[in-house]
């Protein structure tokens, strides 16, 4: 089990600025780690603009704060977001992402990327990998609550949960990640115990339970790459 912060990595200097500042991305999983995806904490200042296209990855996008409105640009489709929205965007999503509020997302990418990849010209990353099999288009989950499953086919599922006191997750059969997005919790896995933060990841080996004692309610994100 590790633990990792966004203001650990922020010091540590894993922060890449984007938009000329006004938007950043705390790489908090890269390839490097080896577990399937890769997982940013991304904010935008409110009004920014950004046109992106992921032409080698499926993105896998949940709203922690804020409102945005998020635009197909090649099918003419547009959703707003609130702060319990998932969406998923991969290469055939030209898509158009506007900050109506200052906006915090985890943003999870399969393949993993890098770590140190800053958009081109399309608002692109790129290859690192096998790219996941799904054919459809991007989608929006707009509700709290929201999941993705093995059948998006995005390459990772994705559980958010509304948690309070004791919580125990059982072993996966493939490397997780828990991010706490409120409060603290003691966080107990096969070998250690620690007090985690808000705004923290904890990654867990496959095959390992790990016990999360949440002191106030709180959002916790699971991610599990699919094998």
């Amino acid at each position: 089990m590790i633990v990792r912060s966004v203001t650990e990595y922020q010091a540590l200097g894993r922060t890449v600025e984007l938009a000329d500042g006004r938007a950043t991305s705390t790489r908090l999983i890269t390839a490097r780690d080896g577990i399937g995806f890769s997982l940013a904490f991304v904010t935008l200042e409110e009004g920014l603009i950004f046109d992106l296209w992921y032409k080698h990855h499926w993105e896998t996008n949940v709203m922690l704060t804020g409102s945005a409105r998020l635009s197909d640009l090649g099918r003419g489709k547009s959703w707003d977001l609130d702060q319990d929205a998932v969406y998923l965007v991969g290469p055939t999503d030209r898509h158009r992402l506007e900050a109506q509020r200052p906006i915090e997302v985890l943003s999870a990418f399969c393949p993993a990327v890098n770590g140190d990849e800053v958009h081109d010209a399309d608002g692109s990353y790129p290859p690192t990998g096998p790219t996941p099999s799904r054919q459809k288009p991007m989608m929006v989950r707009n509700q709290r609550s929201a999941s993705v499953t093995a059948d998006d086919d995005v390459g990772l599922t994705v559980v958010v949960n509304e948690m309070t006191g004791a919580v125990r997750f059982p072993g996966s059969a493939a490397p997780s990640a828990h991010y706490l997005s409120g409060g603290s919790a003691v966080v107990s896995g096969s070998e250690c115990r620690d007090v985690v933060s808000a705004q923290s990841v904890v990654l867990v080996e496959a095959g390992e339970e790990v016990h999360f004692d949440v002191d106030e309610p709180s959002r916790v994100v699971t991610f599990v790459a699919d094998q």
